[in-house]
């Protein structure tokens, strides 16, 4: 079997794996030290959202409250989120984003945007599109937090296989939010 008789090399799955792995050197290499993604996603949301529960913050992101525990740790160390009582609980804390964090969050969000540049520089700018487009339809269609940035499509594909919801009520509630919103901009 020659390398391109493998199936792995037809794998999609398999192919952005190795993308994100080029993604995690590329950024390390880029910006050494700077957090990795799962940070900025955490500050990104409460600086969205905020001041949000940790709770509130997993549910948005798909992430495990476990995990996100050490990353508010490490964002508030670094003093970019600080924890407060939560007012509507005060058993609970609430995540809001400090003044650095979002200066902190604008300067990372521009070195993002470098290393895309990087990352997709050998693809043209409709080819980036594309990418963009295909990679927001298959999100959409597993995933309601995407449904209303999917670009429009008169057929879109939908598989046999029954489609797995891990959605929250409160997710559920923005999803249908913004698709009222951007059917009122539409009309």
């Amino acid at each position: 079997m020659t390398d391109h008789d493998d199936p792995m090399y037809d794998s999609p799955t398999y192919l952005m794996y190795e993308t994100v792995r080029l993604v995690r050197r590329t950024g390390a290499r880029m910006f050494p030290g700077q957090p990795r993604m799962p940070h900025l996603l955490v500050l990104w949301c409460v600086a969205r959202s905020g001041p949000l529960s940790q709770r509130d913050v997993a549910e948005r992101l798909r992430m495990d409250a476990g995990d996100l525990v050490g990353i508010v740790d490490a964002l508030e160390e670094a003093g970019h989120v600080r924890r407060r009582r939560d007012p509507a609980d005060r058993r609970r804390y609430a995540l809001e984003a400090t003044d650095g964090g979002l200066g902190f969050l604008e300067e990372s969000l521009r070195a993002r945007r470098r290393l895309n540049e990087a990352l997709f520089e050998p693809l043209s700018p409709d080819e980036r599109r594309l990418l963009r487009e295909m990679l927001l339809r298959v999100l959409a269609y597993h995933d309601d937090r995407f449904a209303d940035l999917a670009p429009a499509d008169d057929t879109p594909y939908r598989g046999s296989a029954p489609r797995e919801r891990v959605v929250t009520p409160q997710v559920e509630a923005e999803a249908r939010m913004r698709r009222r919103k951007g059917q009122q901009t539409r009309q």
